[in-house]
C-alpha cells in the first residue's frame, strides 16, 4: 500500500511539475490596436461636390472638371459610358462614387 502512494504520489508531482513547466513557456500575445484591412472610404457626390472634392477621389483634376461641366449625371456609370474614366479607373473607383440626382422643383 506504502508503493502504491508512493508512486500515485510521484505522478502527481510529476504532471503538477509538467504542467507548471508548461504554463511557463505559454506567452501572451502582445497587445496591438487593430487596423481595418480596407479604410473607410468617403463618397463623392459627382453631381454636387466640388472639383477638388472629385481630385481628392483620385480623378484627374481635367477629367473632375469634365465631370462637373455634363452634369447631372444619371449613375455613376455614366463616367465609364462617356468615356471620362477608363474600365480600371472606374472599377478602383466606384465604390467611392455616387449620382445623387438633383431635387425637382
Amino acid at each position: 500500500m506504502f508503493v502504491l502512494r508512493r508512486s500515485l504520489l510521484g505522478i502527481l508531482v510529476m504532471a503538477l511539475i509538467g504542467t507548471t513547466a508548461l504554463a511557463a513557456q505559454v506567452k501572451e500575445m502582445p497587445k496591438t490596436p487593430v487596423k481595418p484591412i480596407n479604410p473607410p472610404v468617403s463618397i463623392v457626390d459627382i453631381n454636387a461636390a466640388p472639383e477638388a472634392e472629385i481630385v481628392s477621389a483620385g480623378i484627374e483634376r481635367a477629367t473632375a472638371k469634365k465631370i462637373i461641366e455634363g452634369r447631372p449625371w444619371r449613375n455613376k456609370r455614366d463616367l465609364l459610358t462617356k468615356q471620362l474614366l477608363t474600365k480600371e479607373q472606374y472599377e478602383k473607383l466606384k465604390d467611392s462614387l455616387v449620382a445623387k440626382q438633383p431635387k425637382k422643383s
